[in-house]
């Protein structure tokens, strides 16, 4: 009996130094917004690896995208891959639309620098008769943060159709446009002057509304013109009564 008592005490020790080889490594995974995140840790250090999840719904190595190791109370941190950066653009007009962009039509006219309108410089325009036409094709708002205020701009297309009221028609000399009276003995039936513009605005706007909404706003500022074109037209009968039509290409 005591002889049996001492081999038990012995096969007991030797099984314990055999289990005690080594640490055993742990692994923890966690699924994350189609991410899946490997914990492993095996005494000394702590791994952590994150995987994509590909498109049939299967985890795979080559899909790693980050890798860290945490050892000695120090991080060290691996990126392996990299699919795709998002970077956010921010929207300047997304709660303000200004207004520039459309179409608008009125009378033209000429005004000197006292604001004083046709019959300027012996220049006479019939009035309703002399039309513009704006096509505003491009526009974008940049809007002043935490305010109902924005800077509004854009691009578009002005058509100016000028009238004359007197016997005489408008011609290009040297690169000067000047009125000219018609020759002794033609009277003029019709005397216009067109040009067309680029027109680029600069404008402040405010409103109490955001897009979509019903509200109120007031636009001002100013509105650059490029011309690039203009031409001088005029009708009349010759002295056998035939219809007759000039025009002059400008610059």
């Amino acid at each position: 009996m005591k002889r049996l008592m001492i081999l038990i005490a012995l096969i007991i020790p030797v099984g314990l130094s055999a289990v005690a080889i080594g640490p055993v490594e742990q692994d923890t995974t966690i699924l994350v917004n189609n991410k899946r995140i490997k914990i492993s840790e095996d005494g000394e250090r702590t791994k952590v690896k994150v995987y994509e999840l590909v498109e049939d719904g299967e985890y795979v190595e080559s899909e790693q995208v980050f890798e860290g190791h945490y050892i000695d109370g120090k991080s060290y941190e691996r990126r392996k891959h990299m699919r795709n950066i998002s970077i956010p653009v921010p929207s300047w007009d997304r709660d303000f639309s200004g207004h520039w962009a459309g179409f608008g039509m009125g009378f033209a006219n000429f005004a000197d620098g006292s604001f004083h309108f046709n019959d300027i410089d012996g220049v006479s325009l019939r009035s309703g008769k002399s039309m513009e036409y704006n096509v505003n094709f491009l526009e974008k708002s940049f809007r002043i943060p935490r305010t109902n205020w924005a800077l509004v701009t854009g691009m578009g297309m002005r058509w100016n159709r000028y009238r004359i009221d007197t016997n005489s028609y408008f011609l290009e000399v040297d690169g000067v446009t000047i009125l000219q009276p018609a020759p002794a003995g033609i009277h003029l039936s019709a005397s216009k002057l067109n040009t067309t513009s680029l027109t680029i605005p600069l404008l402040m706007e405010w409103q109490t509304r955001k897009r979509h909404q019903g509200g109120f706003f007031v636009s001002g500022g100013v509105v650059g013109v490029i011309k690039t074109m203009s031409s001088s037209k005029i009708t009349y009968r010759d002295e056998n009564g035939k219809n007759i039509k000039r025009k002059w290409m400008g610059e």
